[in-house]
């Protein structure tokens, strides 16, 4: 049987004070490209087109997506607290 080990406070905070005044102005790094971006393929005949979908046709897809994500987020919402929970548990 394991002993558990008394929990260790977090260190505390320190503030630190901003720098005095404004911030050193932008400069992009990368010069930006000269090019224009590839235009949009076409579709074969017959093809998907996503730009034909109807609203309804959208709203479907639309809600497909999103329940799968939220299905994956809502797991993994659950194991971290089932992780937390295990980690704080003082029974085992």
């Amino acid at each position: 049987m394991a002993v558990p080990r008394p929990a260790t406070p977090p260190p505390p905070y320190s503030a630190t004070a901003p720098p005095p005044g404004p911030p050193p102005p932008y400069t992009p790094t990368a010069q930006p490209h000269s090019d224009p971006p590839p235009p949009y393929p076409a579709v074969p005949p017959g093809g998907f087109d996503p730009r034909k979908l109807s609203d309804t046709q959208l709203d479907e897809l639309t809600h497909r997506l999103i329940s799968r994500i939220t299905r994956l987020v809502r797991t993994e919402l659950r194991l971290d607290r089932e992780r937390i929970g295990q980690l704080r548990d003082g029974r085992r």
